[in-house]
């Protein structure tokens, strides 16, 4: 194979790539002040959610009200989503000693939380091609 042939197949393969990426917004509701971040953890699967193993993560800076953050060039696939207000900024949900969470924290699907997190499925949104949008509602 010549290096223009090699170069058109590169090319192709690239914008097969490209063109099966896809968005993912995510809105943040309820966000009760601008201290701190928030961040937003993808989880691929529902073994990496019970480990705690984001696969990816993003973060916006906290105003009142809505946040939205963006997660771009993801392929294709069904994700869990979890947010929190990571008001004092240090990169963790915090929680007391019986271990409730002291910071504003949600799920996708807004699924709910009865003592322990929800189950991936609850949690978890279908990212096709394109553009998807969803929302979280923060609780405390």
């Amino acid at each position: 194979m010549g290096k223009a042939a090699l170069l058109a197949a590169a090319a192709a393969t690239l914008w097969a790539a490209g063109a099966s990426a896809s968005e993912l917004r995510v809105t943040v509701r309820g966000v009760p002040s601008a201290d701190g971040d928030v961040k937003v953890g993808l989880y691929a699967t529902p073994e990496a959610f019970e480990k705690r193993e984001r696969t990816f993560g993003e973060a916006a800076p906290a105003r009142i009200g809505d946040v939205v953050v963006v997660f771009r060039d993801l392929a294709p696939g069904r994700y869990g989503i979890a947010a929190i207000h990571d008001i004092n900024g240090n990169g963790k949900l915090d929680s007391n000693l019986l271990g409730v969470p002291t910071e504003p924290f949600g799920f996708g699907n807004d699924a709910k939380v009865n003592f322990a997190p929800p189950d991936f499925a609850d949690m978890a949104v279908t990212v096709g091609a394109g553009t998807v949008e969803t929302s979280v509602t923060l609780r405390r």
